[in-house]
Protein backbone atom coordinates (compact mmCIF):
# COMPACT_ATOMS: atom_id res chain seq x y z
CA UNK A 1 0.00 0.00 0.00
CA UNK A 2 1.10 3.57 -0.65
CA UNK A 3 2.12 5.70 2.29
CA UNK A 4 0.32 8.97 2.95
CA UNK A 5 3.26 10.90 1.55
CA UNK A 6 3.25 8.85 -1.62
CA UNK A 7 -0.52 9.24 -1.95
CA UNK A 8 -0.17 13.01 -1.73
CA UNK A 9 2.49 12.95 -4.41
CA UNK A 10 0.50 10.68 -6.71
CA UNK A 11 -2.68 12.75 -6.28
CA UNK A 12 -0.76 15.88 -7.20
CA UNK A 13 0.88 14.52 -10.34
CA UNK A 14 -0.10 16.57 -13.33
CA UNK A 15 -1.73 19.22 -11.14
CA UNK A 16 -0.78 22.54 -9.67
CA UNK A 17 0.26 21.18 -6.24
CA UNK A 18 2.94 18.99 -7.82
CA UNK A 19 4.29 21.78 -10.02
CA UNK A 20 4.37 24.15 -7.05
CA UNK A 21 6.14 21.55 -4.89
CA UNK A 22 8.82 21.03 -7.54
CA UNK A 23 9.37 24.78 -7.83
CA UNK A 24 9.67 25.17 -4.06
CA UNK A 25 11.99 22.17 -3.89
CA UNK A 26 14.24 23.53 -6.64
CA UNK A 27 14.44 26.95 -4.99
CA UNK A 28 15.39 25.40 -1.65
CA UNK A 29 18.03 23.21 -3.29
CA UNK A 30 19.47 26.33 -4.95
CA UNK A 31 19.38 28.21 -1.64
CA UNK A 32 21.15 25.43 0.25
CA UNK A 33 23.69 25.15 -2.56
CA UNK A 34 24.49 28.86 -2.46
CA UNK A 35 25.01 28.72 1.30
CA UNK A 36 27.13 25.57 1.02
CA UNK A 37 29.69 27.18 -1.31
CA UNK A 38 31.19 29.72 1.14
CA UNK A 39 30.79 27.26 4.01
CA UNK A 40 32.72 24.57 2.12
CA UNK A 41 35.46 27.04 1.16
CA UNK A 42 35.83 28.28 4.75
CA UNK A 43 36.02 24.76 6.20
CA UNK A 44 38.58 23.60 3.61
CA UNK A 45 40.69 26.73 4.19
CA UNK A 46 40.50 26.45 7.96
CA UNK A 47 41.64 22.82 8.01
CA UNK A 48 44.03 23.06 5.05
CA UNK A 49 42.68 19.97 3.28
CA UNK A 50 42.27 21.60 -0.12
CA UNK A 51 38.85 20.08 -0.84
CA UNK A 52 36.36 22.98 -0.90
CA UNK A 53 34.37 21.55 -3.82
CA UNK A 54 33.97 18.19 -2.08
CA UNK A 55 32.80 19.80 1.16
CA UNK A 56 30.37 22.01 -0.74
CA UNK A 57 28.75 18.99 -2.38
CA UNK A 58 28.54 17.12 0.91
CA UNK A 59 27.03 20.11 2.74
CA UNK A 60 24.39 20.68 0.05
CA UNK A 61 23.41 17.04 -0.35
CA UNK A 62 20.31 15.19 0.79
CA UNK A 63 19.54 11.47 0.77
CA UNK A 64 16.33 10.12 -0.71
CA UNK A 65 17.39 6.63 0.48
CA UNK A 66 17.24 7.87 4.08
CA UNK A 67 14.40 10.36 3.94
CA UNK A 68 11.77 8.39 2.00
CA UNK A 69 11.75 5.35 4.34
CA UNK A 70 11.43 7.71 7.32
CA UNK A 71 8.50 9.52 5.69
CA UNK A 72 6.97 6.13 4.86
CA UNK A 73 7.39 4.57 8.29
CA UNK A 74 6.10 7.60 10.18
CA UNK A 75 3.20 8.16 7.78
CA UNK A 76 4.13 11.82 7.33
CA UNK A 77 1.78 13.83 5.14
CA UNK A 78 0.81 17.35 4.25
CA UNK A 79 2.10 20.21 2.10
CA UNK A 80 5.45 20.45 3.90
CA UNK A 81 6.17 16.80 3.12
CA UNK A 82 5.06 17.32 -0.47
CA UNK A 83 7.60 20.15 -0.76
CA UNK A 84 10.30 18.10 0.97
CA UNK A 85 10.20 15.13 -1.41
CA UNK A 86 11.24 16.93 -4.63
CA UNK A 87 13.82 18.95 -2.69
CA UNK A 88 15.49 15.78 -1.44
CA UNK A 89 15.26 14.00 -4.80
CA UNK A 90 16.72 16.93 -6.77
CA UNK A 91 19.54 17.54 -4.29
CA UNK A 92 20.37 13.84 -4.22
CA UNK A 93 20.52 13.57 -8.02
CA UNK A 94 22.58 16.74 -8.55
CA UNK A 95 25.09 15.91 -5.81
CA UNK A 96 25.56 12.31 -6.97
CA UNK A 97 26.48 13.63 -10.42
CA UNK A 98 28.73 16.33 -8.94
CA UNK A 99 30.58 14.11 -6.45
CA UNK A 100 33.15 12.44 -8.74
CA UNK A 101 33.91 15.84 -10.27
CA UNK A 102 34.31 17.51 -6.86
CA UNK A 103 36.56 14.78 -5.44
CA UNK A 104 39.16 15.14 -8.20
CA UNK A 105 38.97 18.61 -9.73
CA UNK A 106 42.13 18.01 -11.77
CA UNK A 107 40.17 15.52 -13.88
CA UNK A 108 36.80 17.30 -13.73
CA UNK A 109 36.33 17.26 -17.50
CA UNK A 110 36.94 13.52 -17.70
CA UNK A 111 34.56 12.86 -14.82
CA UNK A 112 31.88 15.06 -16.39
CA UNK A 113 32.12 13.17 -19.69
CA UNK A 114 31.93 9.88 -17.79
CA UNK A 115 28.84 11.03 -15.91
CA UNK A 116 27.24 12.09 -19.21
CA UNK A 117 28.01 8.67 -20.70
CA UNK A 118 26.40 6.86 -17.74
CA UNK A 119 23.30 9.07 -17.86
CA UNK A 120 22.97 8.55 -21.62
CA UNK A 121 23.32 4.79 -21.24
CA UNK A 122 20.65 4.79 -18.53
CA UNK A 123 18.33 6.77 -20.83
CA UNK A 124 18.79 4.18 -23.57
CA UNK A 125 18.11 1.40 -21.05
CA UNK A 126 14.92 3.14 -19.95
CA UNK A 127 13.71 3.25 -23.57
CA UNK A 128 14.46 -0.47 -24.03
CA UNK A 129 12.86 -1.48 -20.73
CA UNK A 130 9.80 0.63 -21.49
CA UNK A 131 9.43 -1.05 -24.89
CA UNK A 132 9.75 -4.51 -23.33
CA UNK A 133 7.14 -3.60 -20.71
CA UNK A 134 4.67 -2.19 -23.24
CA UNK A 135 5.07 -5.21 -25.52
CA UNK A 136 4.15 -7.51 -22.63
CA UNK A 137 7.41 -9.43 -22.98
CA UNK A 138 8.45 -8.88 -19.38
CA UNK A 139 5.24 -10.39 -18.01
CA UNK A 140 5.62 -13.50 -20.16
CA UNK A 141 9.22 -13.92 -19.05
CA UNK A 142 8.20 -13.36 -15.44
CA UNK A 143 5.55 -16.08 -15.61
CA UNK A 144 8.00 -18.65 -16.99
CA UNK A 145 10.69 -17.56 -14.55
CA UNK A 146 8.33 -17.85 -11.57
CA UNK A 147 7.09 -21.27 -12.64
CA UNK A 148 10.60 -22.66 -13.15
CA UNK A 149 12.30 -20.57 -10.46
CA UNK A 150 14.86 -19.08 -12.83
CA UNK A 151 14.89 -15.58 -11.26
CA UNK A 152 15.38 -14.19 -14.77
CA UNK A 153 14.41 -10.63 -13.84
CA UNK A 154 16.91 -10.51 -11.00
CA UNK A 155 19.67 -11.96 -13.17
CA UNK A 156 19.02 -9.58 -16.05
CA UNK A 157 18.82 -6.53 -13.80
CA UNK A 158 22.05 -7.45 -12.03
CA UNK A 159 23.82 -7.92 -15.37
CA UNK A 160 22.60 -4.50 -16.52
CA UNK A 161 23.60 -2.91 -13.22
CA UNK A 162 27.09 -4.42 -13.32
CA UNK A 163 27.47 -3.34 -16.96
CA UNK A 164 26.56 0.24 -16.04
CA UNK A 165 28.95 0.06 -13.08
CA UNK A 166 31.70 -1.16 -15.43
CA UNK A 167 30.96 1.78 -17.74
CA UNK A 168 31.22 4.14 -14.76
CA UNK A 169 34.59 2.67 -13.76
CA UNK A 170 35.88 2.79 -17.35
CA UNK A 171 34.86 6.44 -17.70
CA UNK A 172 36.26 7.40 -14.28
CA UNK A 173 33.00 8.33 -12.61
CA UNK A 174 31.23 6.97 -9.53
CA UNK A 175 29.47 3.60 -9.65
CA UNK A 176 26.97 5.23 -7.28
CA UNK A 177 25.82 7.29 -10.25
CA UNK A 178 25.38 4.10 -12.28
CA UNK A 179 23.19 2.53 -9.61
CA UNK A 180 21.20 5.72 -9.11
CA UNK A 181 20.49 6.18 -12.83
CA UNK A 182 19.55 2.55 -13.34
CA UNK A 183 17.27 2.71 -10.31
CA UNK A 184 15.52 5.73 -11.80
CA UNK A 185 15.06 3.88 -15.11
CA UNK A 186 13.57 0.81 -13.40
CA UNK A 187 11.32 2.96 -11.19
CA UNK A 188 10.11 4.97 -14.20
CA UNK A 189 9.11 1.80 -16.04
CA UNK A 190 7.60 0.25 -12.90
CA UNK A 191 9.49 -2.09 -10.59
CA UNK A 192 7.76 -5.50 -10.22
CA UNK A 193 7.03 -6.43 -6.61
CA UNK A 194 8.75 -9.79 -6.95
CA UNK A 195 11.92 -8.13 -8.27
CA UNK A 196 11.75 -5.50 -5.52
CA UNK A 197 11.68 -8.22 -2.87
CA UNK A 198 14.59 -10.08 -4.46
CA UNK A 199 16.71 -6.93 -4.75
CA UNK A 200 15.90 -5.93 -1.18
CA UNK A 201 16.96 -9.35 0.12
CA UNK A 202 20.19 -9.33 -1.90
CA UNK A 203 21.10 -5.76 -0.96
CA UNK A 204 20.16 -5.73 2.71
CA UNK A 205 21.10 -9.34 3.36
CA UNK A 206 24.47 -9.51 1.60
CA UNK A 207 25.84 -6.64 -0.51
CA UNK A 208 25.09 -3.82 1.95
CA UNK A 209 26.64 -5.47 5.03
CA UNK A 210 29.61 -6.68 2.96
CA UNK A 211 30.28 -3.19 1.64
CA UNK A 212 30.07 -1.52 5.04
CA UNK A 213 32.35 -4.15 6.59
CA UNK A 214 34.88 -3.50 3.82
CA UNK A 215 34.57 0.27 4.18
CA UNK A 216 34.88 0.14 7.96
CA UNK A 217 37.97 -2.04 7.71
CA UNK A 218 39.56 0.34 5.19
CA UNK A 219 39.01 3.56 7.19
CA UNK A 220 42.04 4.87 9.05
CA UNK A 221 40.52 5.45 12.48
CA UNK A 222 43.95 5.77 14.11
CA UNK A 223 44.60 8.91 12.07
CA UNK A 224 41.73 10.57 13.94
CA UNK A 225 43.60 10.00 17.19
CA UNK A 226 46.86 11.20 15.70
CA UNK A 227 45.17 14.29 14.21
CA UNK A 228 42.41 15.44 16.59
CA UNK A 229 41.61 18.31 14.22
CA UNK A 230 40.01 15.76 11.90
CA UNK A 231 37.48 14.90 14.62
CA UNK A 232 36.57 18.57 14.70
CA UNK A 233 36.40 18.57 10.88
CA UNK A 234 33.91 15.70 10.87
CA UNK A 235 31.71 17.26 13.51
CA UNK A 236 31.84 20.65 11.82
CA UNK A 237 30.85 19.18 8.46
CA UNK A 238 27.82 17.53 10.03
CA UNK A 239 26.69 20.56 12.01
CA UNK A 240 27.24 22.93 9.09
CA UNK A 241 25.20 20.70 6.80
CA UNK A 242 22.31 20.84 9.25
CA UNK A 243 22.82 24.59 9.60
CA UNK A 244 22.67 25.45 5.89
CA UNK A 245 19.53 23.35 5.52
CA UNK A 246 18.01 24.94 8.62
CA UNK A 247 18.29 28.38 7.00
CA UNK A 248 15.46 27.25 4.71
CA UNK A 249 13.23 27.99 7.70
CA UNK A 250 13.23 31.50 6.24
CA UNK A 251 11.39 30.08 3.20
CA UNK A 252 8.65 28.64 5.42
CA UNK A 253 10.06 25.13 5.82
CA UNK A 254 9.61 23.78 9.37
CA UNK A 255 12.88 23.06 11.18
CA UNK A 256 12.15 19.31 11.56
CA UNK A 257 11.70 19.05 7.77
CA UNK A 258 14.86 21.06 7.17
CA UNK A 259 16.75 18.77 9.51
CA UNK A 260 15.36 15.74 7.72
CA UNK A 261 16.49 17.17 4.39
CA UNK A 262 20.03 17.40 5.80
CA UNK A 263 20.18 13.65 6.52
CA UNK A 264 22.86 11.96 4.44
CA UNK A 265 24.89 8.76 4.45
CA UNK A 266 25.37 7.43 0.93
CA UNK A 267 27.28 10.41 -0.48
CA UNK A 268 29.86 10.61 2.35
CA UNK A 269 30.27 6.85 2.03
CA UNK A 270 30.93 7.24 -1.70
CA UNK A 271 33.36 10.12 -1.08
CA UNK A 272 35.20 8.09 1.56
CA UNK A 273 35.34 5.10 -0.76
CA UNK A 274 36.72 7.11 -3.69
CA UNK A 275 39.19 8.87 -1.41
CA UNK A 276 40.38 5.57 0.06
CA UNK A 277 40.86 3.97 -3.36
CA UNK A 278 42.60 6.94 -5.01
CA UNK A 279 44.52 8.44 -2.07
CA UNK A 280 43.08 11.87 -2.91
CA UNK A 281 42.17 12.60 0.72
CA UNK A 282 44.59 13.32 3.53
CA UNK A 283 45.13 10.46 6.04
CA UNK A 284 42.10 10.16 8.28
CA UNK A 285 39.93 12.48 6.18
CA UNK A 286 37.75 9.59 5.00
CA UNK A 287 37.00 8.72 8.61
CA UNK A 288 36.20 12.39 9.27
CA UNK A 289 33.69 12.38 6.40
CA UNK A 290 31.95 9.37 7.92
CA UNK A 291 31.93 11.07 11.32
CA UNK A 292 30.27 14.08 9.69
CA UNK A 293 27.68 11.83 8.08
CA UNK A 294 26.84 10.26 11.41
CA UNK A 295 26.40 13.63 13.10
CA UNK A 296 23.83 14.78 10.53
CA UNK A 297 21.78 11.60 10.19
CA UNK A 298 18.48 11.28 12.14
Amino acid sequence: MLSNAHRSTVDAVGGQPCAAAVRVGMLRVAGVGLLAVPAGILIASGFGTGHPALYTVLLASSSAALVLPIVDSLGLDGPHVLHLLPQVAIADAVCIIALPIAVDLSHAGRSALGAAAVVAAAAVLFALLDHVERAGLRRRIQQVSEQRRFAVELRVNLVILFALAALAVATHTSIMLAGFCFGLAVAAVGEPRRLAGQLFALTEGFLGPLFFVWLGASLDIRALGARPRLVLLGGLLGLTAVGVHAVMRLSGQPLPMAGLAAAQLGLPVAAATIGTQTDLLVPGESAALMLGAGSRSP
